[in-house]
């Protein structure tokens, strides 16, 4: 009976093999020896599929059946998978086992997999993005995503600001470290070449060679594979999302391309809310210098005001003061030597009346100090005035090199 079982096994299509109960080969069919001279090895299960073998074998032996899908450990990629079917024989003298090829299942699991990957990655992208407003955290959100799907050590970012004509890179990897890279003026690089087309571009070996043919002229140091894709803001190519390999050729294909775009369609709206809110800020920080200047020249003003009103009714009897004064000390012979010292202290403390309403009356910079029941009052000796900003900053000055 065994040998009617073999002659049919072997016109079977599917690779056929009788094995020992310690996996050992006794016979084979022509699918099976076709197959282990393709895979340029012998004819015995172990050595096609490794210790999974095994393990399978093992429980054949216990339970009389055994079934699982294998990958062939030998041969060149992608490896092809087998669903292995083994049976004991009538006599269970032996183990009877089936071989159906299974790659092309395999393979589309493998894209399923990859594929529901891909939506918990977007979907990570998208409530990462919503919670980002800083340009930093933004791109490295960006950058993190995107390496769950696509190993790389060498990723950026671009950004285009049109008024300027500056290219900059608020995110630059280069073999797995952040660099500080230098913004650009718009020129005939790689990523110009986007922000001018509005469309992704992949070079996955010859890379200054196909780009010399497309009329770019590419920038740094020479990349073996080249990917990137745009990001658009109403209808307008606002950036670049871009991953490069040094050291290798085609690293890139087209999930890659269309994983990326997806990524850049969800961080441009992101990374123009973040450029917004910066340029907002920035708007912000000017108006409040501007209104601090405002509110100072104010302050200055009204001091000055006040002084000159003061000026006039303190500088006319402080000047008979002074007048007098001076008189005085001109006449010897009617003043004692100890009024003559009590007049010089009097005169001495109208010219200082003189010279504190004088500096009051060009302030240009008021400075306060504290003072017990009032708050603040004026501090005259730390304030500037005019004729004091002249000799802080002489016009004959040079300025210092850095």
């Amino acid at each position: 009976m065994l040998k009617q079982f073999l002659e049919l096994a072997e016109a079977l299509p599917e690779p056929f093999i009788l094995v020992s109960h310690k996996g050992e080969t006794i016979e084979t069919n022509r699918a099976f020896r076709t197959l282990a001279e393709r895979a340029g090895t012998s004819a015995q299960l172990i050595d096609l599929f490794g210790e999974a073998f095994t393990d399978l074998l093992a429980q054949a032996r216990r339970e009389g059946t055994a079934r699982d899908s294998l990958p062939l450990a030998v041969g060149t990629e992608p490896l092809c998978w087998f669903r292995l079917s083994i049976n004991a024989t009538p006599e269970r003298e032996a183990l009877a086992v089936v071989l159906v090829d299974v790659s092309e299942e395999m393979a589309w699991r493998r894209k399923l997999l990859d594929r529901a990957w891909d939506l918990a990655v977007l979907k990570d992208i998208g409530a990462a993005l919503s919670g980002a407003v800083e340009l930093d955290e933004l791109t490295a959100q960006i950058y993190e995503q995107t390496t769950r799907v696509v190993q790389t050590d060498n990723f950026f970012i671009a950004l285009y600001d049109r008024e300027t004509g500056i290219v900059s890179f608020p995110r630059y990897i280069e073999e797995g470290q952040w660099q500080e890279m230098t913004s650009r003026l718009f020129s005939g690089g790689l990523c110009e070449h986007i922000l001018r087309t509005g469309r992704a571009l992949l070079l996955n070996r010859d890379v200054r060679e196909q780009a010399t043919a497309l009329g770019i002229a590419p920038i740094g140091r020479e990349s073996k594979a080249w990917i990137g894709v745009p990001i658009e803001s109403d209808s307008e190519t606002i950036g670049v999302i871009g991953l490069q390999d040094y050291h290798r050729h085609d690293v890139y294909d087209q999930h890659d391309l269309e994983f990326l775009s997806i990524i850049a369609g969800q961080a441009a709206a992101a990374i123009k809310n973040a450029r917004l809110l910066a340029q907002a800020r920035a708007a912000y920080q000017q108006l409040s210098e501007a209104q601090a200047r405002l509110l100072e020249a104010e302050r200055v003003r009204g001091v000055t005001e006040t002084v000159g009103a003061l000026n006039h009714e303190v500088n006319n009897p402080l000047a008979a003061i002074a007048g007098n004064a001076q008189l005085l000390m001109r006449r010897a012979d009617l003043v004692t030597p100890d009024g003559r010292a009590k007049i010089a202290a009097i005169l001495e403390s109208a010219q200082r009346i003189q010279r504190v309403t004088a500096k009051m009356s060009t302030l240009i910079q008021a400075t306060s100090m504290p003072y017990p029941g009032e708050g603040a009052i004026l501090d005259v000796r730390r304030s500037v005035s005019r004729g004091e900003s002249c000799e802080l900053f002489p016009k004959s000055a040079e300025r210092s090199e850095d």
